[in-house]
């Protein structure tokens, strides 16, 4: 057992605990509920341990949250005691600076003694007077303000330590630059969940680096290198291969230009000789037209008079036409009103007795006053309300309201009321009111004369008359006898008006009657007078009817010649505006002649195909020849342009071998003559591209030593994890798999090199070319590929880890991930055992000591898995920390966490010690 390591944890005032005191030296079973501390706990460990922020693990919680957590305030401490070989024991600490939840690194020799942090009244020291306290109490502490500092003292840095600094070194590697990837798995170990596959391959390369190349090789780099002088020569011929369609579209144009030239070298002086002519002809064209388009017009004009004058004639006609048909019309619609009539004496007759009746009713209607019914009706309501209001009160004549308060009350006090109750209130009989007379008369005789106060209202009298006076039984017959007279009244005169009305009904009606009587009459003599004109009517329509027709007869013959004479028209004008069209386009083509560039000049003097075609040469045509000429012209300088950007093109598309020829049509020659030489030219770049593949595969076999490399070492590894029993596994082992298709690249290319650089025949006829070899391109690209996207290729790329596991009288299994491998106990032990030798690896052979090692929900293990992984964790120099809710007594120390007063505490007190402790 190893005798130097980790003694104690404790926690002052920081991750919710008042103080927390954990053993280290031996395995510990940390017992509480789930989420009440137990990782928090272990967790502070990477304060000390990790150091650098970037690399610590807490879970979903970030940096900022945990330091604030952990470190609430300046007097909140994380302290590790420790016993090393060269300086025996020694305290490391972290204590809170205060509002920025920063924290102080600090470290003394001697043994940690809780008393040391806390003042005379029992608080705990604040950071600031930390050191003077310390001091006090005979301890001499190292202060670093530097979180690198604390590392490199904790790992054996460089860093040259003060004269009467103590060697705080806790961690002793084999190889000092492995610092960084130890503190890596370290942390994992405390975060066992969070431990993949990827995590493990990247630690195990770090840890065997030494072994392996670690440079990245850019495999498009190599190869281009030892290609560039076989690619400049193919890159010639590829372009001209990957141009080949656009080489053979241009050749057209090449020839097209040699075409064009030489028709341009003939048309040019007939166009010359044209044009001298054409002045002339346009004029005399132009006097021809104008002469005919004057005789149209003038003919055209007459013409037009004469359809105007029919025009109004036909008119006219229509309109008496139309006039005469409508009289027939109107005919016969009187006819069939007329028809059951006896005669005009009829109509007569009977608006004679119309008139006598209407006369009557005017008479009638004058006897009857002017007055409205509404009027009437409306008196004749209020008489009968009026009278209903008077049987009601002689009903009540002798027992009312009013009579009840005269006889109980003072004239002043039965004025006040009736000067605010309605006089419908007053006559009210016994059966509608109750009367508390002392309790009426107590309210009056608290208010004033001229004010009367009920409950919750006052109101001021002064300016209310009496609304009710009490008649007597002489008087109320009196004034019911006056108002029935005056209801029978108004009846009778509504009777009256409402006969009025109808009478004036009828009078309107019989107006209405005698208005359309006489113009039935007007109507009756109407019809005799178009009955005795009928006959002429029927004449005036045939004749009207025959001189319609002869003048439509001869504006349709009309009308035919002028459309005639515009059509004649039309097609002149349109002869003198295409001859004006002509003549401006020859002026302005003449004037804007495409031909007038350098090159025109000297075209005899270029390469041209001689010119067979002819053209009927009219100056009629010249215009169309011009135009055609002046089209081959500019596509003549088309085809300049085209073909300078052609060889652009083919430039910027890789061909330039030619491209410093003297001349443009030199250059063209030899690229169509190239361009017909490919397939001679592949044969030859065959012969150089064998040679270099001889040269690029060196570094691919550097690749391949590395891989195998690091097999061998973890074929070690595999033996070291090998010797553990975990759980019921027969085989537990972590086996580097290739990347096929990289793996099978690599070999493809290097079983290429070594046929080529055995002497495998050249002969072009019997072996496939190396150029077009479609596994060797392949497996190329895929390296060129996987290069680029990877920024190189390294050893790491080319294998993955997969974690092999073999139960008792089962086969093997492969599982990428370990955490689907098997249970969650054998995934616990399988990782912590992982993780442990990763990190026995890295420690120094002679100057190991005991660490811890953290194992959450450790109930998953049955109890003989829990000893044997305190075992193994032994044997690699842990101390085994394993959390669960209830106790294992597989552990040497059970120690529960208490909670009291919103706080967590661990006593050194509550330890229990299940087991003597080993002694070396």
């Amino acid at each position: 057992m190893i005798q130097y390591g980790f003694e104690r944890l404790v926690l002052l005032g920081s991750a919710g605990y008042q103080r927390a005191e954990l053993p280290l030296d031996a395995a510990v079973s940390l017992i509480a509920p789930n989420n009440t501390g137990k990782t928090s706990l272990i967790n502070a460990l990477q304060f000390l341990l990790i150091i650098d922020q970037r690399r610590m693990d807490f879970g979903a919680h970030d940096l900022e949250k945990s330091k604030r957590f952990y470190f609430p305030n300046n007097s909140a401490y994380i302290l590790l005691e420790a016993c090393l070989p060269e300086t025996g024991t020694v305290v490391l600490g972290c204590v809170g600076k205060g509002v920025s939840h920063d924290y102080q690194y600090f470290a003394y020799k001697g043994a940690l003694d809780l008393d040391d942090y806390r003042l005379d009244g029992g608080a705990l020291v604040a950071e600031p007077q930390l050191v003077n306290h310390l001091a006090m109490r005979q301890r001499l502490v190292f202060v670093y303000k530097s979180p690198n500092d604390f590392r490199d003292a904790l790992y054996g840095g460089r860093r040259k330590r003060a004269a009467s600094e103590p060697d705080f070194t806790l961690f002793h590697l084999e190889h000092q630059s492995d610092a960084a990837a130890y503190r890596q798995v370290l942390t994992r170990t405390l975060r066992l969940d969070r431990l993949t596959s990827a995590d493990v391959k990247n630690y195990l390369l770090e840890i065997f680096k030494r072994d392996l190349s670690d440079a990245a090789i850019d495999f498009r780099q190599e190869w281009e290198k030892a290609f560039s002088e076989v690619n400049s020569e193919r890159a010639q011929y590829q372009a001209a291969v990957n141009q080949s369609a656009r080489i053979l579209s241009l050749a057209k144009q090449v020839q097209e230009r040699l075409t064009l030239r030489g028709k341009l070298i003939v048309w040019c002086p007939q166009i010359e000789e044209d044009l001298k002519q054409w002045h002339s002809y346009y004029e005399s064209t132009a006097e021809e037209l104008a002469a005919k388009v004057l005789q149209c017009e003038t003919a055209q004009k007459q013409s037009g008079s004469r359809i105007q004058e029919l025009s109004v004639e036909r008119l006219v006609k229509q309109q008496s036409h139309t006039q005469l048909l409508a009289l027939n019309q109107q005919q016969a619609e009187l006819e069939r009103r007329f028809t059951l009539l006896s005669g005009r004496e009829q109509l007569e007759t009977q608006l004679a007795a119309v008139k006598e009746n209407l006369e009557a009713q005017i008479t009638l209607l004058g006897q009857v006053k002017s007055r409205s019914v509404e009027d009437i009706r409306r008196d004749l309501r209020r008489q009968q309300q009026l009278s209903m209001s008077l049987h009601r009160q002689q009903e009540t004549l002798t027992d009312n309201l009013y009579r009840h308060m005269a006889d109980h009350l003072s004239e002043e006090e039965l004025l006040r009321l009736n000067r605010v109750l309605q006089a419908g209130v007053m006559q009210l009989g016994p059966a509608d009111f109750e009367l508390d007379m002392p309790r009426l008369k107590q309210q009056l005789s608290q208010t004033p004369g001229e004010t009367l106060m009920l409950a919750g209202l006052r109101i001021n009298l002064h300016r209310l008359h009496p609304q009710f006076q009490q008649l007597s039984e002489a008087e109320l017959k009196e004034q019911i006898r006056d108002t029935d007279r005056h209801i029978a009244s108004l009846e009778v005169q509504q009777q009256t008006a409402e006969q009025r009305h109808q009478a004036e009904a009828h009078k309107q009606r019989l107006e209405q009657e005698q208005q359309q009587l006489r113009q039935e009459l007007a109507d009756f003599d109407t019809w005799q007078h178009l009955l005795a004109q009928s006959d002429q009517r029927a004449e005036q329509l045939i004749a009207h009817e025959q001189e319609l027709d002869r003048l439509q007869a001869e504006l349709a013959a009309i009308n035919q010649q002028q459309l005639s004479l515009v059509d004649q028209l039309n097609a002149l004008r349109q002869a003198q505006m295409r001859l004006d069209d002509e003549h401006n386009g020859i002026v302005t083509m003449r004037n804007q002649r495409e031909d007038q560039g350098p090159e025109f000049g000297y075209l005899e003097s270029l390469s041209y195909h001689p010119w067979l075609g002819g053209a009927t040469r009219t100056l009629d045509t010249l215009y169309t020849r011009l135009q055609e000429f002046q089209t081959d012209s500019r596509q003549l300088l088309a085809l300049n342009s085209a073909l300078q950007r052609g060889l652009q093109d083919l430039h910027a598309g890789g061909l330039t071998k030619y491209e410093h020829c003297p001349t443009q049509d030199e250059e063209w020659s030899r690229i169509l003559d190239f361009h017909q030489m490919l397939p001679k030219e592949a044969e030859a770049l065959e012969k150089k591209a064998r040679s270099a593949v001889i040269n690029v595969t060196a570094s691919l076999k550097q690749l391949r030593q590395g891989l195998n490399a690091f097999k061998a070492q973890m074929r070690g590894f595999n033996r070291l994890v090998s010797q553990r029993q975990l759980s019921d596994l027969r085989v537990f082992k972590i086996e580097p798999r290739d990347e096929a298709h990289l793996v099978e690249a690599i070999e493809i290319l290097l079983d290429k090199s070594a046929q080529v650089e055995t002497g495998e025949s050249f002969d072009l006829f019997n072996q496939q070319s190396v150029l077009d070899d479609v596994r060797l391109d392949r497996a190329k690209q895929t390296l060129f590929d996987e290069g680029n996207a990877r920024q190189g290729l390294r050893v790491a790329d080319l294998f993955r880890l997969e974690f092999v596991i073999g139960k008792q009288d089962q086969q093997e299994e492969s599982f990428t991930e370990i955490d689907s491998a098997a249970s969650n106990g054998t995934v616990l032990m399988a990782k912590l055992v992982t993780g442990l030798a990763m990190l026995h690896l890295m420690h120094h052979k002679n100057k190991r000591i005991r660490t811890i090692c953290y194992l959450d929900e450790a109930l998953a293990l049955d109890t003989r898995n829990q000893k044997n992984l305190i075992d193994v964790a032994a044997e690699f120099g842990f101390a085994l920390i394993c959390a669960s809710p209830a106790p294992l007594t597989t552990a040497r120390y059970c120690v529960p966490i208490h909670h009291h007063a919103g706080k967590n505490h661990i006593n050194r007190q509550s330890w229990l010690v299940l087991a003597p402790k080993e002694r070396p």
